[in-house]
């Protein structure tokens, strides 16, 4: 199965140019976008992009290969994880098969679609440009969202109103006309004046209103109480609280590789869904990834003559460090499904002190605004978080979601709390990863505090570490105070490294 009809297309004839695909104002990226709201027409000319993608993927691998439409394995992704036999799924991204945003209305496990909104009147671009003109690479977005509570929305939002909104009856969105638009000519010279921290908050809420207004509308259509979230724009995690926040919503669900990471995954529901009638049922966890057994983690280890202590309670002794206030990171069992580091790929660190945030993100070489995000003990979750409760217990498990932090929580955990109250937790189960609910559980007998610090164990521009080697290196250069791999611990302190 391929999640797509003709999106990747020319990835997949190998004529795409990466950095001139992620360029929101450049040529190339207004060209294709253009083109593909063309293919949203069924017409001719989607067809032959379709018969050419066939073509190009059966030349790769020897057979045909069945497609499924983009927004359709976004849906499919999100609903048929969830815990929901009936929902709304919602798909929106930068664009995908000549659409930037779709609708759903999940019965039986199947997902058909209302409505959605062309290539060029796009929530992903609106935002990615905004990315962009601030300095970030669209791909890390996630920035501009951190930066928001730094600023004052209403300064910048009357731009904004100009840049992005829906339409009339709010079945899409409209843009500022895609071709005349210039990081140094008209709206986007008007936003120049203003502070980017501003800039973001002005942005940020413009999209969460305008979303919010998009989803409010199709509940109000399907009469569903339910919402399932896809595609790379439900990586804001400010958004998708906003839209557990309607007053229509009993409950969310945010597909944890909401991103088109999740596209395959989506494709292969949506053909099961076909034939063999699979119905919702929610994944417990995301430990998908690859894994390594303890005599290639030892010979790692042998191979570069480090010093290791092979430990036979591995999880005490990490909580033990992190009580000691060592930075540690962890590397156990399956990597994970998704941008989201939880626990098996992770740096963990204790949540009382409030400078982490500068200290080691200076020491992983990031930039970033957000907090640190908490693993929390999943009993003790209604404590820490507001607005935690069982609509959203299931996607909770995946940090995908902030939500408002009690007055308890944000004097224990100052570390993973943002200026505005909010944090962005997953919150731990035993059942789904033991181990890592073993720290946590032995922290909180230490400390009386139910929460950790987990970030991804990696350092700025490298994907999160895969293998006992990356651990090694990333260890190696000095960035954390310990390292768990697997039953071994190496310590920064230790001869040899």
């Amino acid at each position: 199965m391929a999640g797509n009809r003709y999106h990747f297309l020319p990835r997949v004839m190998g004529t795409a140019s990466v950095e001139g695909e992620h360029d929101l104002f450049g040529a190339p990226h207004k060209a294709w976008l253009s083109l593909q709201a063309r293919f949203r027409l069924e017409g001719p000319l989607a067809r032959a992009a379709e018969a050419v993608n066939r073509g190009s993927l059966k030349r790769r691998y020897g057979r045909p290969v069945p497609l499924v439409d983009h927004h359709t394995a976004h849906a499919f992704s999100a609903y048929l994880t969830s815990a929901f036999e009936e929902a709304l799924a919602v798909s929106i991204d930068n664009m995908g098969d000549g659409y930037s945003a779709r609708v759903f209305r999940c019965r039986s496990g199947r997902c058909e679609p209302l409505w959605g909104s062309d290539a060029v009147q796009s929530p992903g671009q609106f935002y990615g440009e905004i990315s962009q003109f601030l300095g970030f690479h669209v791909l890390n977005a996630g920035k501009v969202t951190g930066l928001a509570a730094r600023g004052d929305p209403t300064r910048a939002y009357p731009i904004m109103e100009k840049l992005f909104g829906l339409n009339r009856d709010s079945t899409g969105f409209r843009l500022a006309p895609l071709w005349t638009k210039s990081r140094k000519r008209g709206l986007f010279r008007d936003l120049s004046r203003f502070s980017r921290e501003d800039i973001s908050a002005a942005a940020q809420k413009r999209l969460e209103d305008v979303v919010t207004a998009y989803v409010e509308r199709a509940l109000r259509e399907t009469g569903d109480k339910h919402v399932v979230l896809a595609g790379g724009v439900f990586a804001n995690v400010l958004l998708n609280q906003r839209i557990w926040d309607l007053p229509l919503v009993e409950g969310v669900f945010v597909h944890p590789a909401m991103t088109d990471q999740g596209i395959a995954v989506g494709a292969a529901l949506a053909h099961m869904a076909g034939t063999h009638g699979l119905m919702p049922r929610p994944i417990p966890h995301v430990y998908l990834g690859p894994e390594f057994t303890q005599e290639q983690m030892g010979t790692a280890i042998e191979q570069l003559g480090l010093a290791s202590e092979r430990c036979r309670d591995i999880d005490a002794r990490v909580a033990d460090l992190i009580v000691q206030g060592k930075v540690v990171a962890r590397f156990s069992g399956r990597m994970e499904y998704g941008p989201r580091a939880l626990g098996h790929r992770s740096i963990l660190y204790h949540t009382a002190d409030p400078a982490v945030n500068d200290w080691l993100n200076a020491r992983l070489d990031r930039s970033e605004f957000m907090p640190f995000a908490p693993a929390t003990l999943a009993e003790h979750a209604a404590d820490c978080y507001q607005d935690y409760g069982p609509g959203v217990r299931h996607t909770a498990r995946f940090m995908t979601m902030t939500f408002r932090c009690t007055e308890a929580m944000k004097k224990a955990s100052p570390a993973v709390v943002h200026l505005d109250g909010t944090a962005r937790p997953q919150v731990v189960h035993e059942e789904t990863s033991p181990g890592y609910y073993r720290i946590l559980k032995r922290v909180h007998e230490k400390t009386g505090v139910p929460s950790i610090v987990n970030t991804s164990f990696n350092i700025h521009g490298e994907p999160i570490v895969c293998t006992p080697s990356d651990a090694l290196r990333l260890f190696r250069q000095g960035r954390v105070d310990a390292l768990a791999l697997g039953p071994f611990l190496l310590m920064k302190s230790v001869p040899g490294v």
